[in-house]
């Protein structure tokens, strides 16, 4: 296609026309669009005709000018004539998308570009004309319209209800993927680098909302899909992967998942549950990949080993020398900033999508009504397990009370049912402290009837029994139940059973599966048993209960029953703190006083009046002076550099004012009465909690004070398990070494990496363990060189080993060894004539012995 022009020379003289090719004038406007504004007008007016034409008879094959046309116009347009012309163009295509005419070529645009989001719910209908364009057109438009979005001249509300109503009607694949991928990077780019329109954010959001909303209320379960629907499917779809992409993480894009996931179409429930159940790990692995491969691509550096050296590339290399050994930098410094505050990285991790929901009671509710009332044509299996699995997950982790969900899931707990792991699973997942232990029992009778009994195989009984195990331990109210109730009658104590539950029969008879000759269920009773002993070790024999549960079967450890709670007096480990504060401090002051009388005078030099030295005596001179005002500069600025060290430990208040001096010290005038109230074993219950309320009260906690009370107090539960540990502690405190082995450092605390999302439950935490699983050809490689690293790099200290010696040692010097001979066995003969000479010998014993007897 070309069009004419006129030139014209630098003096002025008259223009010669010349045939232009519209790339040509395409750059001739870009670099004068005042002088060739009237070629660009004619082309406008070229193109209005050929649509004009266009939609008279649309299913005609195209003018092959007509796609170089629109290119030109949109590039043009957008470019040198933005505003006015732009909108013309961009309405005429709009117009020509949407099969409506419009004989104006200027501002203003068409119908279809007067439509707002906002205005109307979304068209599924196009007129005969729309439908029967051809593809190229269609094409055509698409990416012109992009292409001036991109650029800025069109506004991003005008092409989305346009591009939704394409992707809904229009049965073109290839189209439908190119609307979507310019949907989800066009709202990427502008909340790009932190510049978030939230003005925009909530418009998008509200009509995709919208979408949802229409698509709930026009579908009917089981129903094919409509244009409404389809929309419905990409909006949800597009929200999932902006919510991944640290876009849309808010609670809007939650409540519009939300809402689809409460829908209808069967469909678009399967897209937003999914997303639910999985989009933490997704965005974890993510994360990971991202930092992996920008670590790797920080540690790839081209030396040029084998090209020519140049001083240009020498550059190159150092360069990249450099930016790896910042790139290290910063790796380690993240390490240890994410050892330093690991608490802070834990909450932060994996927080999950589920914890947003504005009414989770309501979304549970209706999703369960959906499948108690679907028949069974209705859903297919996989979208009912998909729905269990999150009613479940949102009950256990908001702690919801939905009691028919429970006798539900009786009724899916078969030997024979299809996926029966996985339905324990969320069984599990469901149980939370709050529910009534009534319910969970017809739960453990069902397993206990269908899954822990001698008809069943192996792996059904361990699965059984891990189950009734995993949900104990989160309602462990089931272990106590009414059997606990003690009624007073006289000096005799008479308990009330439970005539439906007899709790110590139930324990005791999973306990007996400890000694099973199945692998895998005695793995499974071991486990129960060793849940028991934690729990509740009562209700075990005593053969059974071991050290740890005879341990707590002494402190009276069993769970709290339905409704009780304790009620927290402070910040749990508060009072252990003190004391190891108070101990360490105390050590201190005894180092500092042995110091000072080994070094005698030389540190002590100190002016004193006649005075002083008259009431010295016969001292030559010596005087014990107060060092506190210098310790308290010393202690100052250890604060001020947070840095904590034995010779330094803060002042705590640990009684009222009554008990401090004037400075805010504690009174040193009663030295056994401090040492009375900071001895832990020798105060009750109520002052220990006296005193960690007020410890809590009376001052701020770091994050390091929060991991030594955690590691004081984990040691202490311990010893409670552990009577061995407790009489260790004992013999250490009677030395004075009671907190001895608490190191000052937190580096053994764990990162926790694996990924572990709150609440979900997986069927493999509860499938049986009879035989080691095969490992995959990843995790194989991964085992083979950890062996060779460890190998390799040896560990451990000291020379070599004797097994090592032997593996280097010469053949021919160990070849008549005992070891080597009896790996190679004994010659037949020679064996043959052993066998034959025991033989004879039992047999003279025989006879001599019937002789004799």
């Amino acid at each position: 296609m070309s069009t004419k022009g006129e030139t014209t020379t630098g003096t002025g003289a008259s223009r010669s026309t010349l045939p232009l090719k519209l790339s040509q004038l395409q750059n001739f406007c870009k670099r004068d669009p005042a002088g060739y504004k009237e070629d660009y007008d004619a082309q406008s007016r070229r193109l209005v005709s050929l649509v004009g034409i266009l939609l008279l008879s649309p299913n005609a094959d195209p003018s092959p000018s007509l796609v170089e046309l629109i290119q030109f116009m949109a590039a043009v347009s957008s470019s040198s004539y933005k505003g006015v012309e732009s909108d013309g163009v961009a309405a005429l295509l709009m117009d020509l998308l949407v099969g409506s005419s419009s004989n104006s070529s200027g501002g203003g645009g068409g119908g279809a570009a007067q439509q707002q989001p906002s205005a109307a719910v979304l068209q599924t209908t196009l007129p005969l004309a729309a439908l029967q364009l051809h593809r190229d057109i269609r094409k055509a438009c698409v990416s012109a319209l992009i292409l001036m979005r991109n650029k800025g001249a069109v506004p991003p509300l005008r092409l989305l209800q346009l591009f939704f109503q394409l992707m809904a009607v229009v049965p073109d694949k290839n189209l439908r993927e190119s609307l979507y991928h310019h949907i989800v990077n066009d709202i990427r780019n502008i909340n790009k680098n932190g510049k978030r329109d939230e003005k925009l954010n909530r418009t998008i959001q509200s009509f995709f909302h919208r979408i949802v909303a229409a698509s709930a209320n026009e579908a009917t379960p089981g129903g094919e899909d409509s244009p409404t629907d389809y929309a419905a499917k990409r909006a949800v779809q597009m929200t999932c992967d902006l919510y991944r992409r640290n876009v849309w993480n808010d609670e809007r894009s939650v409540h519009i998942l939300a809402s689809a996931a409460a829908s209808p179409n069967a469909a678009v429930t399967s897209r937003a549950l999914r997303f639910f159940l999985n989009i933490e790990e997704a965005m974890a692995l993510d994360k990971k990949s991202t930092e992996d491969n920008e670590w790797a691509g920080s540690q790839t550096v081209d030396l040029h080993l084998h090209s020519r050296k140049t001083k240009k590339r020498k550059g190159i290399v150092s360069k990249q020398i450099k930016a790896r050994k910042a790139a290290q930098h910063e790796h380690e410094g993240t390490m240890i900033a994410q050892r330093e505050d690991a608490g802070v990285e834990a909450s932060k991790k994996l927080f999950p999508a589920i914890e947003l929901l504005n009414d989770p009671q309501g979304l549970c509710e209706t999703i369960f009504k959906r499948i108690k009332s679907s028949g069974s044509n209705t859903y297919k299996f996989e979208v009912k397990m998909l729905m269990l699995n999150f009613v479940t997950r949102v009950v256990g982790n908001h702690e919801l009370i939905l009691l028919p969900l429970y006798t539900l899931l009786q009724r899916y707990m078969g030997g024979h049912q299809r996926d029966v792991t996985a339905i324990l699973a969320y069984a599990v997942q469901s149980c939370h402290s709050y529910v009534p232990p009534e319910e969970v029992y017809g739960i453990l009778k069902t397993i206990a009837h269908n899954f822990i009994t001698e008809r069943c195989s192996g792996e059904q009984m361990a699965v059984g029994i891990n189950a009734v195990r995993a949900i104990c331990a989160r309602v462990p109210s089931v272990l106590s139940g009414e059997e606990e109730e003690g009624v007073n009658d006289g000096d005799d104590t008479v308990r009330e059973k439970s005539t439906a539950w007899d709790v110590e029969a139930f324990v005791r008879d999973l306990a007996g599966y400890a000694k099973h000759r199945d692998r895998s269920i005695s793995i499974a009773g071991r486990g129960w048993v060793n849940f028991i002993r934690e729990v509740y070790p009562s209700l075990l024999q005593g053969k059974d209960r071991g050290l740890v549960g005879a341990g707590l079967h002494r402190a009276g450890e069993k769970p709290l029953r339905y409704g009780e709670v304790r009620a927290a007096s402070g910040v749990a480990g508060a009072d252990l703190l003190a004391a190891y504060e108070a101990s360490k401090l105390k050590a201190a002051e005894n180092d500092n006083e042995g110091d000072s009388d080994e070094e005698g005078g030389e540190d002590g030099w100190v002016d004193v009046d006649s005075g002083d030295e008259e009431k010295q005596g016969d001292e030559d001179g010596w005087v014990e002076v107060d060092s506190g005002e210098e310790e308290d500069e010393i202690k100052m600025n250890d604060v001020d550099e947070e840095e904590e060290s034995d010779d330094d430990a803060p002042d705590l208040l640990l009684l009222g004012e009554d008990n401090n001096g004037e400075d805010g010290k504690p009174k040193a005038d009663n030295d056994e009465t401090e040492d009375k109230q900071l001895d832990l074993s020798k105060l009750s219950d109520k002052d220990r909690a006296k005193l960690q309320q007020q410890v809590s009260s009376t001052r701020i906690f770091t994050t390091a004070e929060f991991a030594k009370m955690q590691k004081l107090f984990d040691r202490q539960q311990q010893a409670r398990r552990d009577p061995r540990l407790a009489a260790r502690l004992k013999r250490a405190k009677a030395k004075g070494e009671e907190f001895a082995d608490i190191s000052e450092d937190d580096s053994d605390m764990s990162d926790g990496e694996d990924i572990h999302i709150k609440g979900a439950v997986n069927a493999t935490d509860i499938m049986a363990e009879a035989k080691r699983k095969r490992m995959s050809k990843a995790e194989k490689l991964e085992k083979i060189i950890e062996g060779r690293q460890k190998w390799e790099t040896k560990e451990r200290a000291g020379g070599s080993t004797n097994t090592e010696k032997k593996r280097k040692k010469n053949f021919a010097m160990s070849k008549f060894s005992f070891s080597t001979r009896k790996k190679l066995g004994e010659k037949t003969t020679a064996k043959h004539g052993r066998k034959q000479a025991n033989r004879l010998n039992d047999g003279r014993v025989s006879k001599k012995r019937r002789r004799k007897f």
